[in-house]
């Protein structure tokens, strides 16, 4: 089985469009890595595992995108005939790839969102198991269902509907994945000094409305009236670009800027804007993790 957007016939701007949003995402993502590389040491030590994480993400991000731009090059070429850029015989373009991104993605921005909310020990593992296997649920149980995108680009027909079957099951462990991180959010964002709390709650509502954004994306291969043009395929990858660049590295940036806030508020040295040069120095402000209940 093949997905959706391999069924179509693309005018040469539809087709540059997504080729294009590609080359955009990977960039973005390779831009990040540098930025979250180069301000890790800008918060005290137990914050800055959230700046690592982002950094693995935006590695994780930038492969399999990169991977989706060489496969989009390969599976079109232009036809002469009809003005179109067509799937050459031999090959195709599998989306399937956001899945693999995802599945190491969910993961990674669950825990730097525990890690900036300061849990630790054993409340932490315990919150981060179930976040964790909800996330990779969500994203296992989507995965099978894109491969039925809809009923192979029969444009449904054929036996039951395992696009909306998978897709129903991965909304329902989506919607558990969110009331789990919400009470983390409530449970942990006391720990923060007012601004931080503030910015976190701003980053939290922000990768709340990104996700559902996801999930629109992921239904528009069933929606009918639209799923038939090639017009929603580029929708379709707009809003899987705006989405993955938000939740990635928007979303990282604002737990940074929470962990740079709340940092200069714990230990002054941090808002020196030099903070490497304290690091030898002794310190307090980080000694203690006081674990939640």
């Amino acid at each position: 089985m093949i997905n959706y957007e391999n069924f179509f016939a693309f005018d040469y701007w539809q087709y540059e469009v997504i080729r294009h949003l590609f080359s955009f995402t990977a960039a973005v993502f390779a831009a990040s890595l540098v930025y979250f590389a180069m301000s890790a040491r800008s918060v005290l030590p137990r914050y800055r595992n959230t700046a690592y994480i982002s950094a693995v993400v935006m590695v994780s991000a930038f492969l399999e995108i990169g991977a989706l731009w060489v496969m989009w090059n390969g599976a079109f070429a232009y036809d002469a005939a009809t003005g179109t850029m067509l799937l050459q015989d031999g090959r195709v373009f599998a989306n399937g790839y956001r899945y693999a991104n995802w599945l190491i993605d969910v993961p990674m921005l669950l825990t730097q969102f525990l890690v900036v909310l300061g849990f630790a020990g054993a409340v932490f593992w315990s919150r981060w198991r179930k976040l964790t296997i909800a996330g990779a649920l969500m994203i296992i149980t989507g995965y099978i269902g894109q491969y039925y995108e809809p009923q192979v680009a029969g444009f449904v027909e054929g036996d039951g509907n395992p696009f909306w079957i998978w897709g129903i099951i991965s909304w329902l462990i989506f919607f558990y994945l969110l009331w789990e991180a919400n009470k983390a959010f409530k449970d942990g964002r006391m720990s923060l000094a007012e601004g931080p709390r503030a910015l976190m709650g701003f980053a939290w509502k922000l990768l709340i409305v990104t996700w559902f954004i996801y999930g629109f994306a992921y239904l528009i291969p069933g929606i009918p009236g639209i799923n038939q043009s090639a017009d929603f395929v580029v929708v379709r990858q707009v809003i899987y670009t705006v989405a993955d660049v938000v939740s990635k590295t928007v979303f990282g940036i604002l737990l940074a800027r929470v962990a740079m806030q709340q940092s200069a508020i714990e230990d002054p040295r941090y808002a020196q804007g030099t903070p490497e040069q304290a690091l030898d120095l002794p310190r307090t402000a980080d000694a203690v993790v006081v674990e939640k209940v």
